[in-house]
């Protein structure tokens, strides 16, 4: 989700778009600011949110805050069988002739839908669809040959592990 800021004297934001009607030279009114939070761990969304709520709470004289948390996306710690079912991974894609496969910098991911399945199942991983650039912007793209390189790589995986019952 793009993160939306907006400040006027009227300000609305509806999903990822904002609009605002005010002068220059005025102090808005009021200030919106719709994001997401992304963490590492269930303790570490908790210690956001509460730091949050807390900064919130300290508004300024003649001024008044407040802020809401909607669910979404919820974190996926990195543990042992997520990095066991990587390396695995990892190995097919270098038998396949594509290289190592290394995991991305938490800090640099984005929300993902096997994070709601995560905490349910001993090894998870995620992005191994399509590939590309510019992810979630009017500028992104799609690299195609990466569709057939990790279909192999998925197929050839999920034979693996069946192998090993």
């Amino acid at each position: 989700m793009e993160k939306v800021l907006v400040a006027g004297t009227r300000a609305n934001i509806d999903d990822s778009n904002g609009s605002a009607f005010g002068k220059g030279n005025v102090i808005p009114q009021v200030a919106l600011i719709k994001g997401d939070i992304r963490a590492i761990s269930p303790k570490q969304l908790a210690m956001a949110k509460n730091k949050m709520v807390e900064i919130t709470n300290q508004s300024l004289p003649h001024t008044n805050a407040s802020i809401t948390f909607d669910e979404g996306y919820p974190p996926m710690p990195p543990s042992n069988g997520n990095r066991n079912l990587l390396s695995l991974y990892s190995q097919v894609s270098q038998d396949l002739g594509y290289g190592e496969v290394i995991a991305v910098d938490p800090r640099r991911a984005g929300a993902a839908d096997i994070s709601f399945a995560a905490n349910h199942v001993d090894m998870a991983l995620d992005g191994l669809g399509l590939m590309g650039d510019g992810g979630h912007t009017k500028d992104e793209v799609a690299d195609l040959k990466t569709l057939k390189q990790n279909a192999r790589k998925a197929a050839l995986l999920i034979f693996r592990l069946s192998q090993h019952r």
